[in-house]
C-alpha cells in the first residue's frame, strides 16, 4: 500500500468522527495531541511546554501509562493522535507507543525535530504523517534551535522522505526567521525534496504580554504572507491553504493575538475563523494535564487524577473564539471540515510520494 493511499486510508476514522460532532454539535475530541516525553536535545526558545514541565519534577510516563491515556482517548472518540514531546523520538520505546496507537485504527501523525529520525526510522514507518521542524537555513535555523542542529534535521528530513514516509516540513516564524534567504532556502528544498512546507507564527500562553524582540509586528506578519502567498501561487510547495492565509491577512485585533468573546462585538463574522481547539481537538500534556491548546498551556485539569473526561468536560465554556496562528487557523477550518482547506489537504497528501 502506497503511503498516501495508506494515509488517507488510515484517516477515514478520523473523518467520520468530524462529519458527527459538525452534525450533531457535540464536542469530541477527535484529535489529540499527546506529549510523550517534557525531554528534548535542543533548545528552542519558543516551546510551550518548558516553562511548566522543566520547572518541576514531572515523572515519566511508563509505556503501560500511555497506553491507558491512549484507551480513555479512544474511548472519549479519538481517532487520531499526534505524538509530540519534548522529542518523542527520545523515548527507546516510541516504537510500542507507534504500534499501540496504530493497532487500535487509529491515525498516527508525529511532531519531532528530525535529529534521531534516523535512528528510529524502523518505527517511523508506521506512522501515517511525520511533521519535522525546520526553521530556515543553517544560521536561522541554529539561532532559533540550537548550534549544530540544522545538519541533524536536513539528514532526517532525506531519510524519512527516501524510507517513503509522508513528510511535512514546518517553520516557525519570528524576527529570528523572517528573512528572505531563510524563506528562498526552506522552499527550494521542500521543493527539490518534494515535501511540503509549512509556517505558522510563535503560540505561547500570553504571547503578547513577553518580551517582544521575537514577534513579528502586524505590518512585518502582513508582508510576510503576501510574500508567502506569492511563493504558493508560483507553484511551490506550500501546505498551508489560501483560507487560512486569508484569515491571517484580515486579522482584525492588529498585535492582539486571540479573540475573545468580550470581543465579538468589535469584528466583523467574517474576519475570523472560529477556533475548534477544545472543542474537536486537545493537548495531553507529559505531566498528565489537559489544555485546550498552546495558548491555553496550565490552565486545565490533570487526567491521571480525574480521568480523560473530566478534564475534557472543563472546556465546555472557553473565553476564546479564534487566534491569529496559521496553524491553529489552518487546523480549525479542517477539523471544522471547511471545504476550501479540507479540498487543500487531500491535494497535498495526494502530491507526497
Amino acid at each position: 500500500m502506497s503511503s498516501v493511499f495508506k494515509t488517507l486510508y488510515n484517516g477515514r476514522k478520523s473523518l467520520a468522527k468530524l462529519i458527527k460532532a459538525k452534525v450533531t454539535g457535540q464536542r469530541i475530541p477527535v484529535r489529540v495531541c499527546l506529549l510523550v516525553t517534557k525531554y528534548c536535545n535542543l533548545t528552542c526558545f519558543f516551546c510551550y511546554a518548558e516553562d511548566i514541565l522543566n520547572s518541576k519534577a514531572v515523572q515519566e510516563y511508563s509505556l503501560d501509562n500511555i497506553k491507558n491515556i491512549v484507551d480513555q482517548l479512544y474511548e472519549a472518540g479519538c481517532r487520531q493522535i499526534t505524538i509530540v514531546g519534548g522529542e518523542p523520538l527520545i523515548r527507546d520505546d516510541i516504537g510500542d507507543i507507534i504500534d499501540y496507537i496504530h493497532n487500535k485504527g487509529m491515525f498516527v501523525e508525529m511532531t519531532t525535530n528530525g535529529y534521531f529520525v534516523k535512528k528510529r526510522i524502523k518505527a517511523l514507518k508506521k506512522v501515517d504523517h511525520l511533521c519535522i521542524s525546520l526553521d530556515g537555513n543553517k544560521e536561522s535555523n541554529d539561532a532559533s534551535r540550537g548550534e549544530g542542529s540544522f545538519e541533524k534535521i536536513i539528514e532526517g528530513i532525506i531519510c524519512a522522505s527516501e524510507n517513503g514516509i509522508a513528510v511535512r516540513v514546518h517553520a516557525t516564524l519570528s524576527k529570528i526567521t523572517n528573512n528572505e534567504e531563510s524563506l528562498k532556502f526552506l522552499l527550494e528544498f521542500c521543493k527539490r525534496m518534494d515535501v511540503k512546507l509549512n509556517i505558522s507564527e510563535i503560540s505561547l500562553p500570553g504571547i503578547e504580554q513577553k518580551d517582544s524582540k521575537y514577534l513579528l509586528s502586524k505590518e512585518e506578519s502582513r508582508n510576510f504572507y503576501e510574500v508567502y502567498r506569492g511563493f504558493k501561487k508560483s507553484g511551490y510547495p506550500i501546505a498551508s491553504s489560501y483560507m487560512a492565509m486569508d484569515y491571517v491577512e484580515k486579522w482584525p485585533l492588529g498585535d492582539e493575538t486571540t479573540l475573545y468573546k468580550k470581543d465579538l462585538d468589535k469584528v466583523s463574522k467574517d474576519s475570523y475563523f472560529p477556533c475548534t481547539f477544545g472543542r474537536t481537538q486537545a493537548f495531553v500534556s507529559a505531566d498528565g494535564n489537559v489544555y485546550s491548546c498552546t495558548k491555553k498551556w496550565g490552565d486545565g485539569k490533570n487526567m491521571l487524577e480525574v480521568g480523560f473526561d473530566k478534564a475534557w468536560e472543563y472546556f465546555e465554556d472557553l473565553d476564546c473564539v479564534a487566534c491569529k496562528e496559521l496553524g491553529c487557523i489552518e487546523q480549525s477550518a479542517i477539523t471544522n471540515l471547511a471545504f476550501r482547506t479540507l479540498f487543500n489537504t487531500l491535494k497535498n497528501f495526494a502530491m507526497m510520494k
